[in-house]
């Protein structure tokens, strides 16, 4: 299934491919941001300024490698990005905002 994946500081937005037996994806991006923005929790993501997690840095790709560790681990399909900074995309097709 496409999804729109669209951030609201930019113009253009990611499409991704996620498998159908994917559901309540709002609940999953609320499960995203949670993951991303505990401190508790060491990823990629952090801006570290003088040893103390500030702030985090992250796209799409970050959502889908969350998606496919966590909810898709054990899926054979996995989510991947269709096509970056597009304006050419449905908006009939499910869209998520960051």
């Amino acid at each position: 299934m496409k999804v729109n994946v669209i951030f609201e500081d930019s113009e253009c937005v990611d499409i991704i491919e996620v498998p159908y037996n994917i559901f309540e994806l709002e609940k999953i991006q609320s499960d995203f941001f949670k993951w991303i923005f505990d401190k508790n929790i060491n990823h990629k993501y952090w801006i570290i300024e003088n040893g103390e997690k500030k702030y985090c840095s992250y796209g799409t790709d970050a959502f889908i490698d969350w998606l496919n560790d966590t909810i898709l681990r054990d899926n054979n399909e996995k989510a991947y990005i269709l096509k970056s900074n597009t304006s050419n995309y449905n908006e009939n097709d499910k869209s998520l905002y960051f």
